[in-house]
């Protein structure tokens, strides 16, 4: 997957190209539709597919106070695109500059001189690879987020690209939205998130070394501090472990590890013990997926009660599989 930042090298991008909107936090089961959409018509028209996101949300430089917590930071979300199969991603910076300009200066950085100015100067247009843009009916582009897709499609009879709203995807009767999910998986309705998700919610991190109290109770841990904004609630789970595309089953504890009150973390640590599995994970990254929670995370009398607990929460975990 192609990864470009700014629109003149998009432009330069032989076409045509079928092009899908959006953040993509998540990227749930509606988000997968639009790019599924975007993927089928360029493979149809013999072109590319690509993405145009941003690389923080919009709200992170209008509004700090009011961003809402992700599900993905920008490298999982740049993980999941590649993972659909779209041939690039357009990630722009969204930037107070960005924001102030009004919704066809956008559309024109975004594609150039519109088709009449181009053919007027005896040049192929600089909008003909443009095919069409896929987008939600909530996207929003421009000052004040006043470029909605209706406003898109007439810039269109411009540029010469088509627009096609792509209907949202429900669960439950509502439409699925990265805000339900993020409720879900805080209140720990990891089924109702995975529903939405159209997979497992997940963390994928970089492994880091721990205190080693894992090896000292003979359990070997991969340890991870999340990144992501949004964590299930604290408490032991049965997961899935992803290392180099390959899926190992695992036990986990989010948390603060209480017994051991000295050098508590002030964040959750997510603690893995994977499965019938030997190796050296160390700065490797690996992404764990939430199955089931088993129990909560609690304070035992010693570490000897804890260690118990662990070969229980292993046996419960392994009925699972």
């Amino acid at each position: 997957m192609k990864l470009l930042t700014q629109p003149s090298q998009f432009r330069k991008i032989p076409g045509p190209v079928v092009l899908a909107a959006g953040f993509f936090d998540g990227l749930h089961i509606g988000h997968q539709q639009v790019l599924a959409s975007t993927i089928e018509r360029a493979r149809e028209l013999g072109g590319q597919a690509w993405v145009l996101t941003f690389d923080r949300h919009p709200l992170a430089v209008l509004a700090p106070s009011k961003c809402p917590p992700l599900l993905s930071t920008l490298e999982e979300r740049l993980h999941l695109l590649e993972k659909t199969g779209v041939d690039g991603v357009l990630l722009l910076e969204f930037s107070r500059q960005l924001a102030v300009q009004e919704p066809e200066a956008f559309i024109r950085w975004l594609c150039g001189k519109p088709r009449g100015e181009g053919e007027k100067a005896g040049r192929p247009s600089a909008t003909a690879k443009l095919s069409e843009i896929r987008c939600g009916d909530n996207w929003r582009f421009g000052k004040r987020a006043a470029g909605t897709p209706e406003l898109l499609a007439q810039y269109g009879k411009l540029y010469g690209y088509r627009v096609v709203i792509v209907p949202f995807a429900e669960y439950q009767g509502l439409e699925i939205s990265s805000t339900r999910i993020r409720y879900a998986v805080r209140e720990g309705r990891l089924e109702d998130a995975a529903a939405m998700l159209g997979r497992p919610y997940s963390v994928r991190d970089v492994v880091v070394r721990g205190r080693g109290l894992g090896q000292a109770l003979t359990v070997a841990t991969a340890n991870l501090h999340p990144r992501t904004d949004v964590l299930p609630p604290n408490g032991v789970y049965v997961v899935r472990v992803i290392v180099d595309g390959v899926a190992h089953n695992g036990v986990s504890n989010l948390g603060v590890h209480p017994t051991f009150a000295e050098g508590q973390p002030e964040n959750a640590i997510l603690e893995t013990h994977i499965l019938d599995f030997e190796g050296d994970l160390y700065g490797r990254t690996i992404e764990v997926c939430f199955l089931a929670r088993l129990r909560e995370e609690r304070v035992f009398a010693s570490a000897e009660a804890l260690l118990a607990q662990i070969a229980e929460d292993v046996r419960h975990a392994r009925r699972h599989f």
